[in-house]
């Protein structure tokens, strides 16, 4: 049995039955942590990428413990409180455009033939980073995007290659969730 078939797996803890009370309290945690990454990056300038992606890490239990609809949720929770929260509109929409990935990945995964899996995934960066970019630059008009043509081109594949690596990184992330954390964080 593959990782991804075991997502959402109702495991119980030791005997105690997990309830909605308690799966709604550790999402919402999980939606407080993920936004205190998303503020880590109006700290530190660099982080402005970084964060997001580090945020969507933390739907990894929350997917793996109580299934997509909760991890859905989470990531909604968490966006928005980005949007509110976050001084940096360009890490909040980040967020907002593909933090939701790491609920899609599995899926994306399952495809067999691994060219026309990069294919995808490379696809559906693009449309998330485009659709991104276009709403900064047209719709809330930051300047800095709208700018030179090839400074876009080249933070579009700047962009689109930095999450293929987190695309790596989000499997081994999982992988030692799965090995060393799933079920111990019910407890």
């Amino acid at each position: 049995m593959r990782m991804s078939d075991r997502i959402g797996e109702n495991r119980q803890a030791r005997g105690r039955k997990i309830t909605p009370a308690f799966r709604l309290a550790f999402c919402a945690l999980m939606a407080a942590l993920g936004t205190a990454f998303m503020l880590t990056g109006n700290l530190i300038p660099v982080f402005t990428y970084v964060s997001p992606m580090l945020a969507s890490l933390t739907l990894i239990p929350v997917l793996y413990e109580f299934g997509k609809k909760y991890a859905w949720m989470t990531w909604f929770v968490t966006a928005t409180l980005a949007m509110m929260l976050c001084a940096d509109r360009e890490e909040a929409f980040f967020f907002l455009f593909i933090g939701y990935y790491p609920i899609i990945k599995p899926a994306l995964d399952r495809i067999p033939t691994k060219t026309i899996r990069v294919l995808v995934k490379l696809l559906v960066f693009a449309l998330a980073f485009g659709i991104m970019l276009l709403i900064l630059a047209f719709v809330l008009g930051l300047e800095d995007i709208r700018g030179e043509l090839w400074l876009s081109i080249a933070v579009y594949g700047m962009l689109t290659a930095m999450m293929l690596m987190f695309d790596r990184v989000y499997s081994r992330m999982t992988l030692i969730y799965e090995r060393r954390f799933r079920g111990k964080l019910m407890k």
